[in-house]
């Protein structure tokens, strides 16, 4: 054979071998096509047939997406929608259509317990769609991990957060509660406004950094106003404006430094604490980073481990703040329009706290007698519902309150609607902390009542929130008398989560 007919072979079966590829890829991705087509209509048949009622201002073909569209930023805002559609339909779902994603809200108890504990593995966290725009924070976390991962990564942290770390935050949250309280004094009878709000979020950010990472208040307040809370604002916006995730403007450049600045920072941090580790030399006071690399082995440490541990870092300064803040600004607000509770509470935070000399930290035995305080906390939480929706995605088919759910359906978890359950809650949108004092919510159940989330992805962090937040609570309201100083408080953010006051919460301090 000659050499030309040679190089025209292996010509031949050069192009063939191409073709043959790139048929198989364009057969690939027309195949999955057609599955992605077949699976949205087979949801479309089964949801339209299967007994859910189609929530409220559905419009043909765009669904509730332009109803939702024009509830961000004003009111009923996105999630009033949520929980007004989920209430109304329970005990059965609300069906609801955002843009072509076929979704259905619930807002009952029994539906809930489905979702989070009786049929847990096949309601997986919805990274693609509600999770997506907080994935530079919470990445592969412990709050959006599934399966073996998500069981190794809790049994670390919650070994981390054992009865040591609790009594560390008493002094911790005492210790900031004071630097506060030395602002506050300084502003005292002078009749000029500080926005509480704001304060009560650096405070926890300091809380929860020098909890996990030992930074000092001055080394938190130069890091996370300037890192983490823009990019948590950034976030949230792209939730309900997905657009300024792919739009190049000057802030989606900014954002990306900013994301990148923070995974260096925290990864320094790592890599310095590990070198410690591997030397000996062992932290005195060990903080929930320490704790964390101390289960893992010294073959494993790598960059993989860097990098989730950068995740879980970043996981707890969100869920280790942002709630705390809201929880606390809330409980004060509703405490200074309620007179008759805010005596109560601070009765006793003068019991409770009264009889400590100077310096003296309380114990969790005697913060446990702050029932009111507690009772005020959790109610603040109940009646805001910081976190007003969950998402999760059915894997397979089920059945909620009778109604059939196809596999691929997004179940939003409306939380507020849950809270705001007149049948469940009388008299829902009133400020009553009795509700919880003496065991009285236990009548309604555990999963009518939901702002830590319930069943096995319950919040590891809860006892640790509230534990720092009736410290700050019970001291600041027993040395200090709060007075409203702006006709714009109370008004809830229609686009931030957890739910923030609007405009601030102003006050003066008396």
């Amino acid at each position: 054979m000659s050499t030309a007919h040679v190089d025209v072979m292996r010509t031949t079966l050069v192009v063939v071998g191409i073709m043959h590829l790139v048929w198989t890829v364009v057969f690939e991705r027309i195949v999955g096509a057609l599955n992605a087509v077949f699976r949205w209509f087979r949801r479309e048949v089964v949801l339209s047939f299967g007994g859910a009622k189609q929530a409220a201002m559905y419009v043909p073909v765009l669904g509730h997406t332009v109803a939702l569209f024009k509830a961000v930023g004003s009111y009923p805002c996105t999630w009033d929608l949520f929980a007004r559609w989920g209430s109304s339909a329970a005990p059965k779902p609300a069906r609801v259509q955002i843009f072509q994603r076929h979704c259905v809200v619930i807002a009952d108890p029994d539906l809930v317990k489905r979702v989070f504990q009786t049929n847990l593995k096949n309601y997986k966290k919805d990274t693609e769609f509600s999770y997506n725009p907080f994935l530079e924070i919470l990445g592969t976390g412990l709050v959006t991990s599934e399966g073996e991962t998500w069981k190794e990564q809790r049994q670390r942290i919650s070994s981390a957060l054992r009865i040591e770390i609790l009594d560390d935050i008493i002094a911790i949250a005492t210790r900031a509660v004071d630097r506060l309280s030395e602002k506050l004094e300084k502003i005292r009878g002078k009749n000029e406004p500080i926005e509480l709000a704001e304060e009560f979020r650096l405070l926890t950010l300091q809380v929860i950094a020098e909890a996990i990472l030992s930074l000092t208040p001055e080394q938190s307040d130069e890091v996370m106003p300037n890192l983490y809370l823009p990019i948590m604002e950034e976030c949230n916006r792209r939730s309900l404006e997905p657009w300024r995730t792919y739009l190049p403007t000057a802030e989606w450049f900014a954002h990306r430094k900013r994301v990148s600045s923070l995974n260096n920072y925290i990864i320094n941090l790592i890599r310095m604490r590990w070198k410690k580790r591997i030397s000996g030399a062992e932290n005195p006071n060990p903080d929930i980073l320490d704790r964390v690399l101390a289960s893992v082995d010294v073959k494993d440490y790598g960059a993989q481990v860097e990098e989730q541990m950068c995740y879980e870092i970043k996981t707890f300064l969100l869920a280790g703040h942002e709630t705390s803040a809201a929880m606390l600004i809330w409980t004060t607000w509703e405490l200074v329009n309620n007179e008759d509770k805010m005596a109560k509470a601070v009765a006793e935070a003068n019991k409770v706290l009264g009889k400590l000399k100077p310096g003296q930290l309380p114990t969790r035995d005697e913060l446990a007698h702050l029932d009111y305080n507690v009772s005020a906390l959790k109610e603040s939480l109940r009646l805001y519902s910081v976190v007003p929706v969950v998402t999760r995605r059915a894997v397979n088919d089920d059945v909620l309150g009778g109604c059939r759910i196809p596999a691929g359906t997004t179940v939003i978890i409306s939380l507020q609607g849950v809270h705001h359950r007149e049948d469940l809650w009388p008299n829902p949108l009133a400020f009553e902390p009795e509700r919880f004092l003496d065991g009285k919510s236990d009548d309604v159940g555990n999963y009518a009542y939901l702002p830590f989330i319930q069943g096995p992805r319950n919040c590891l962090g809860q006892y640790l929130a509230l534990l720092e937040a009736r410290v700050v609570l019970a001291t600041l309201i027993k040395r200090f008398r709060f007075k409203s100083s702006s006709s714009k408080n109370g008004a809830k953010h229609t686009k931030a989560i957890p739910i923030a006051p609007a405009a601030g919460m102003w006050f003066t301090v008396e």
